[in-house]
């Protein structure tokens, strides 16, 4: 792949680095006579049999990741870890992990989990290849070499800290993951490969001391969506007292049935508070020694600038007093650095944007921008410093008044802007065609710089977070900080000598914010808003941005001696204004110039980030409040529910082939429906019981009407004899359309239903508050049900289509009479029984 990397420009993105493979390329183009990278090449898709490897981290001893051969009937790879010469560790990539199986990499069965022995000295840089098996070729995985921190001590040495979960549970007989232990639970899910319905039965030692016996039989909704047998494999019980002393215990989990572990190697888990860890020694950079300033001013800007003409005009039209609201008595400067741009910024051109700007070239060019930043700083006169590593980055119009008015109520404050992009999330828009020339339309849409808050229609936060107001902080672009405090922490580290500074900036905001005596200051409503440009990580494919950041987390590790943690939202102290409806949410009303085609290349969405549970709740309620369910016809004729209940029905009864159907108080769509779909799935045997007042044909001659009132607990028994010796039965309950319903009622019901099938409760769905209160609560009622009937939960599962009108309404019977710890699949093995069965049948 040929890349053209931003050479000394702040490394931008840093959020949720995701491997997938992107573009071929990434070319030059001319903007006003000047060389400036683009990325407008379509996407091509590299064959689908490369190998693929990526290493996560080393927990301890323990160095995680993935590597498959990119095809899923390959075998499992071997991976090797090296020191030079010496071979530290070697296995199989073939334990189980969600995400893995949810990117469709060979069925998620292609981590490794590699205990080094001896383990590595500090500063190591670890060589982590893969072998295929027959051939001799070695592929090195996307973060080899692999650098250990500095200040990591030897394993025997490290007796308070513990090894990160989760941990995959892999044996020749069963695969899980072991997700948690402490500060009060143990929790995980355990399952056997076989088929075996048996559930496994662990236990948790230190040394040969066994501490804890349970069996892996709980029902979890995350499992089931797997599709890792029926759920029912989970475990989460109290951890012992003995274990939540503060010290550090090394435990294993080992299977009873044989005895053997289910875990590559003894965790260890130190349950023990903040105060208790130990610090860890970190080199820091030097404090800054400054001059005297004859004429000190307020507030000095510096930001750099990296061969971006086109994106530096609009950066320093956003400083300018013209842009920024009530600044005119506000004292300040703005250093334009100019750091080896080819053809160089002209100064007189920086100096139009206003008397308060002057150019800076440094006296050094290095790769990193680190250098030049803090030479900028040094000649800064203000008694506060706004810095701006990255140059394209435009600001909203209130970004200082809002910081100065911090500042007269807290002086030493530490403020941070958030982070949008323009035009959306430029880390996967590029590889769909998005480019500097859409950009320039959207710009010239909202008639940029009249309001520029305007921005906020066409931006999109970094911030995964539905409330990105409120997130913690990774980094900021424009951090803004007493200058007292810039120089006591050394500014900038030089030692990210990395192309665009790589961690740098992220660190500078996590010392100042470590060194910071007030409150961390997040601004709401303003905000800094990236420009296309070709950053270091913004706007390379996602291939070549993970190996830049996994590069850029390496260094990291090897400057400060340990993974970098972000600031989170409980050290923050949030002032400011909303001046733009576009900025309340993740949800933009967006001006794009064109359409952008959906293609294979197109980041897979996450749900939880673009549509939160708010949100869903206020579709299903408009939906419902404005009588659409009511819309939804089968044949003709009404059905009650939204169209993804029809689907999640249908799902249902393809899985579970109930032999009975009960169907309560249903609108006769729906009953066509169920009749109709029992058809579409060849269930012959299935009989489906019509329950309620109304009078309704029956669809066909599979169906039994019962005109009996719902709501009356001697209707159950009556369905109870016309189900007969059913042995797998499914409930729907329409409890919007009974005139009472108690919890009482659910559980009459529930008795119909079988072990693993579903009593399904339609019409859950709430409504609007300012639309009218109901004396009805649905999701009360389900979870006092829930609660005094164990064997029932909330398959969540079945309602992931956004809008339905039973949410929390599917309730899967898990338990039973024999639960599954208990169950003996031989029982229900009819095999050996068959024949003696044939002969009596004739």
């Amino acid at each position: 792949m040929r890349m053209r990397i931003a050479h000394p420009v702040g490394n931008r993105d840093l959020y949720g680095s995701i491997l997938f493979r992107g573009i071929d390329a990434i070319r030059g183009s001319h903007a006003n006579g000047m060389p400036l990278p683009t990325m407008n090449k379509p996407a091509k898709t590299p064959p689908s049999n490369l190998p693929e490897g990526v290493v996560d981290g080393l927990n301890g001893h323990i160095l995680r990741g993935w590597a498959w051969a990119g095809d899923e009937a390959s075998p499992p790879v071997r991976v090797e870890v090296r020191d030079g010469d010496t071979l530290l560790g070697q296995g199989d990539a073939t334990h189980f992990r969600a995400d893995l199986a949810a990117a469709g990499k060979r069925g998620g069965h292609c981590a490794f989990f590699i205990a080094l022995d001896p383990p590595p000295p500090s500063g190591s840089a670890l060589a982590v290849t893969m072998a295929i098996a027959g051939s001799d070729t070695r592929y090195p995985l996307s973060g080899s070499p692999f650098n250990v921190a500095r200040t990591m001590p030897p394993r025997e040495a490290v007796p308070a800290s513990a090894d990160i979960l989760p941990i995959p549970i892999s044996s020749p007989q069963l695969h899980g993951s072991l997700d948690q232990c402490g500060p009060h639970l143990l929790r995980g899910w355990a399952r056997w490969l076989d088929g075996n319905q048996q559930s496994p039965i662990l236990a948790l030692y230190e040394g040969d001391t066994e501490i804890l016996r349970f069996a892996a039989n709980q029902w979890r909704a995350d499992i089931a969506e797997l599709h890792q047998g029926d759920g029912c494999s989970g475990f989460e019980l109290p951890l012992p007292e003995s274990l939540r002393d503060g010290q550090t215990h090394r435990l294993d989990l080992r299977l009873v049935e044989t005895g053997g572990p289910v875990l590559p190697a003894p965790f260890r888990a130190h349950i023990a508070s903040r105060a208790d860890r130990p610090a860890q020694s970190t080199r820091l950079p030097a404090t800054l020694t400054r001059a005297a300033v004859p004429a000190p001013l307020t507030l000095s800007i510096i930001v750099n600038f990296y061969n971006m003409s086109r994106e530096a005009k609009r950066t320093l039209a956003s400083l300018s007093r013209d842009y920024q609201l009530d600044c005119t008595d506000l004292d300040y400067e703005v250093l334009c650095i100019d750091n080896g741009s080819s053809p160089p910024l002209d100064a007189d051109w920086v100096m139009g944007f206003g008397p308060e700007f002057r150019l800076v070239r440094p006296s050094r060019h290095h790769p990193s921008p680190c250098g030049a930043l803090n030479e900028a700083a040094l000649m800064a006169c203000g008694r506060y410093l706004a810095v701006m590593i990255d140059g394209a980055h435009v600001l909203s119009p209130g970004a200082f008044r809002e910081a100065l008015a911090a500042w007269r109520e807290r002086p030493e404050a530490v403020i941070a802007l958030r982070q949008w992009f323009i035009g959306g999330d430029q880390r996967w828009l590029t590889l769909v065609g998005y480019t500097r020339e859409m950009e320039d339309k959207l710009f010239d849409r909202i008639r940029w710089p009249l309001n520029g808050y305007d921005l906020f229609r066409i931006g999109q936060p970094m911030s995964d977070n539905p409330e990105h107001w409120f997130d913690g902080i990774t980094e900021t672009n424009c951090l803004m900080l007493p200058t007292a405090l810039y120089d006591r922490i050394g500014g900038f580290d030089e030692a990210f000598d990395q192309p665009g500074g790589g961690f740098a900036n992220l660190d500078l905001w996590r010392r100042a914010s470590q060194d910071a005596s007030t409150p961390l200051v997040a601004l709401i409503g303003e905000a800094s808003f990236h420009q296309f440009h070709g950053g270091t990580t913004t706007n390379v494919d996602d291939l070549g941005k993970d190996k830049l950041v996994r590069a850029y987390a390496s260094d990291y590790r090897r400057v400060r001696g340990e993974d970098f943690v972000r600031i989170e939202r409980d050290r923050l102290s949030f002032r400011g204004r909303i001046s733009s409806e576009f900025a309340t949410g993740q949800r933009q009303r967006m001006l794009m110039p064109m359409h952008l085609p959906v293609t294979g290349e197109v980041r897979p969405g996450r749900l939880s980030a673009q549509f939160d549970d708010g949100a869903q709740s206020y579709l299903m309620g408009v939906y419902a409040e404005c009588n659409l369910r009511n819309q939804v016809q089968w044949l003709g004729m009404p059905t009650g529910v939204a169209p993804a209940d029809l689907l999640g029905i249908a799902d249902v009864i393809h899985d579970i082939r109930p032999d009975a159907i009960v169907v309560v108080a249903a609108q006769p769509g729906l009953g066509f429906f169920v009749d109709n779909t029992v058809q579409a799935a060849g269930l012959t045997g299935t009989r489906v019981l019509s329950v309620g007042t109304a009078a309704a044909p029956a669809p066909s001659g599979r169906v039994t009407r019962l005109s009996l009132p719902p709501d009356d607990v001697a209707t159950v028994a009556a369905a109870r004899d016309q189900v007969g010796g059913a042995e797998t039965v499914l409930v729907l309950l329409a409890i919007d359309a009974m005139p009472t319903v108690s919890t009482e009622l659910l559980k009459a019901w529930g008795s119909l239903v079988s072990h693993r099938s579903y009593l399904v409760c339609l019409g859950t769905v709430f409504g609007q508050p300012w639309l009218g209160y109901s004396t009805r609560q649905p999701l009360r009622m389900i979870r006092d049900f829930i609660a005094d009937t164990p064997a029932f939960v909330i398959d969540r599962s079945r309602t992931r289509q956004l809008i339905s009108t039973s949410p929390y309404g599917y309730l899967r019977k898990v338990g039973g009479s024999v639960d599954d710890a208990h169950y003996d699949v031989s029982l229900d093995d009819l095999a050996p029984y068959l024949p003696a069965l044939t002969e009596n049948l004739q």
